[in-house]
């Protein structure tokens, strides 16, 4: 299992790579329809957009690489390195939005970049053991996730359309996070049952539902602002959420005393604030 953690934090890069191209093709058509309010027709009308149907594949492809890279790799070692998409969302926008990204975006990416490898190497999150996960434990996780979710949307459905764009952009990435975490039960189902005991365990039907979901509320972030808003929500809670699942719920092992535990904070700290930066570019508003 130790030598499948390089190649499952690949799957995860790849990952958050299509996971940027599907967000910059998604907010190009939200922005072609702002001035509509939003709801089910216009849902409606932005799904059966050929722009989007690509963003759509690009977005499929990324959850089928992340289920792989879950499938060999730890929540609190995989979700992180999703936080990439970020400056990748950077240089697509800049390139399908036609806007150029300056130097001070580009070093925000590089520290972003040098945060996270720190803040995966001083964790060094090792595979707990899902298989024993107490049932009552997991359910318990699902309801408590998602009653923060459903608090998000609640708060998301008031005030400004910036402040609209940022709740509904915590709640979609909150909901990432919950995907990802019953994508990893799926997946040790799929290792002890095969595909038939993925494909009659809930958490296959649970990680396609909030999945589906997650993607509205992204429609529904991207709709009520701009990526400055929407993006550093989507961006950081769902390792947030990750993280605290694979150490509560899955019994995964990281570092959590003396110098480790430090340099876990400090590449935290250096994920966090090149997060806001970025956002805030042009090429990804």
């Amino acid at each position: 299992m130790r030598g499948m953690v390089p190649f499952s934090l690949f799957l995860a890069a790849v990952a958050a790579g299509c996971n940027a191209l599907s967000s910059v093709l998604q907010r190009k058509v939200n922005r072609e329809a702002e001035e509509q309010e939003f709801g089910l027709r216009l849902l409606g009308e932005i799904l059966h957009r050929p722009l989007w149907l690509v963003a759509l594949v690009a977005m499929t492809a990324s959850f089928l690489l992340q289920a792989a890279a879950l499938a060999t790799g730890t929540l609190s070692s995989v979700e992180p390195v999703l936080a990439i998409e970020l400056p990748l969302t950077l240089i697509f926008g800049g390139m399908l939005l036609a806007h150029r990204v300056a130097p001070r975006e580009w070093t925000a990416a590089a520290v972003l970049a040098g945060g996270l490898a720190l803040f995966i190497a001083a964790l060094d999150p090792r595979d707990g053991n899902p298989h024993k996960s107490p049932t009552w434990l997991v359910v318990l996780a699902v309801f408590g996730t998602f009653g923060g979710i459903a608090g998000t949307v609640v708060a998301g459905r008031l005030g400004p359309r910036r402040w609209r764009a940022a709740w509904f952009g915590v709640a979609a990435g909150s909901g990432f996070g919950l995907t990802a975490c019953l994508i990893k039960l799926s997946m040790t189902q799929l290792q002890d049952g095969g595909v038939a005991g993925l494909l009659t365990a809930w958490q296959t039907y649970g990680f396609v539902a909030c999945g589906i979901g997650s993607v509205i509320l992204v429609q529904a972030a991207l709709h009520a602002g701009t990526l400055v808003a929407a993006q550093p929500g989507i961006t950081l809670f769902d390792p947030l959420v990750s993280l605290l699942w694979g150490t509560i719920v899955l019994d995964e092992h990281t570092r959590t005393s003396g110098p480790a535990l430090a340099f876990a904070v400090l590449g935290a700290a250096l994920m966090v604030a090149p997060v806001f930066v970025l956002a805030r570019s042009p090429a990804v508003g």
